[in-house]
């Protein structure tokens, strides 16, 4: 019974748009307060698979965990905990990580800065994590969350760059738009190419990968709007002229029924 009640909360918190979480959260505790425990366990297990954002610049995903809970800001090498619900950062401690970098690292997270600042049009968090020498894994993460005016969108791509491997790569989509209706635009799209393990490789990968998926993503609308969305559009006659209902009522069938009802 534990585990069914787990596996229905974790598909309504996994249900959760961008930006959103902290609400689902909320309406689940007041409706069970009672499950307030495994509700929090499975909001962090959807925030820990799907990364959330945090003030000042921070990332808290499975990625950048530790084994004590914590995460690592590897770029400024420090580390903190995260409130899943609120998307916080607290206990923020600087800490020196066991991993070693490349001998480039520093160059990569100023390639990644950049490219993230040019290319995005709200603000993106990343974060350059070191495994090895020669291995590192980029996160991606850009969020645009306007809910007075109905929407939010999230961008999630994660990446993997190995020394002699193939770069791989994971890119996400979530866009919830909800303005008198409820519309939901998902995309999950895995990359894998050959690719130089150096700076501006990398960047040149990323941006290759994404601007593919962008266009993607751009054409599959303009099929949609031109062919499924226009079939569901009621056609109607434009004359660009007023219409006496008073005078013209009898004149069409309905209202001529009306009238011999009366």
């Amino acid at each position: 019974m534990a585990s069914e009640i787990s596996r229905i909360f974790t598909q309504i918190i996994e249900s959760a748009p961008p930006g959103e979480l902290e609400e689902v959260y909320n309406y689940l505790v007041a409706i069970f307060p009672d499950k307030r425990d495994v509700i929090e366990k499975c909001v962090i297990r959807l925030a820990e698979t799907h990364g959330i954002v945090l003030p000042g610049e921070g990332i808290a995903c499975n990625e950048n965990k530790d084994a004590s809970g914590k995460f690592w800001d590897y770029k400024q090498k420090k580390k903190y905990n995260a409130s899943y619900s609120t998307a916080q950062m607290f206990d923020v401690e600087p800490s020196t990580p066991v991993a070693k970098y490349p001998t480039f690292y520093s160059e990569l997270v100023k390639e990644v800065d950049s490219y993230s600042k040019s290319h995005f049009p709200s603000d993106a968090v990343f974060e350059v994590i070191p495994h090895s020498s020669t291995k590192v894994n980029v996160i991606l993460i850009s969020e645009k969350l306007n809910k007075s005016n109905f929407y939010t969108g999230r961008w999630k791509a994660a990446y993997t760059f190995e020394e002699a491997q193939k770069a791989r790569g994971n890119i996400v989509i979530d866009v919830h738009y909800y303005e008198e209706g409820n519309v939901r635009f998902k995309f999950d799209e895995a990359v894998e190419k050959e690719c130089d393990f150096s700076p501006a490789a990398i960047v040149r990968f990323i941006q290759r990968a994404e601007d593919e998926v962008q266009l993607r993503v751009v054409n599959q609308f303009t099929v949609l709007n031109q062919n499924y969305f226009k079939n569901l559009r009621r056609l109607l006659p434009v004359t660009k002229s007023r219409i006496n209902w008073g005078a013209a009522i009898g004149n069409y069938k309905l209202g001529t029924d009306v009238i011999s009802e009366q």
